[in-house]
């Protein structure tokens, strides 16, 4: 079963996102997708992806001979009771980082 979450926008629109259930989720038991209103805008719970995006970039800089370009991919998963977190893959988050010289 899925969830869809209601994230509200900073500009007062909304967006809906479909969210799977946790395993051993007995919330929704025996009726069909439901409806949760997130608690903080999308925005907001993006905001949150920044200090790590942030934190690998100015790692990187600082390094003798930093690179031209840097690509730093991660994924994102949406929650209806945390908002925004950064994905697992496994046990372990996981991040790619792609440097250019």
């Amino acid at each position: 079963m899925t969830t869809v979450v209601v994230m509200p926008l900073d500009d007062g629109g909304s967006v809906l996102v479909e969210v799977p259930d946790e395993p051993g989720s007995l919330e929704n038991v025996g009726r069909p997708d439901a409806l949760k209103h997130a608690q903080e805008t999308l925005q907001q719970a993006l905001a949150r992806i920044r200090p790590a995006a942030t934190a690998i970039r100015d790692s990187i800089r600082e390094m003798a001979d930093p690179p031209e370009r840097i690509g730093v991919e991660f994924g994102v998963k949406v929650t209806a009771e945390a908002g925004v977190v950064v994905a697992r893959a496994k046990s372990e988050a996981n991040f790619t980082v792609r440097l250019e010289w």
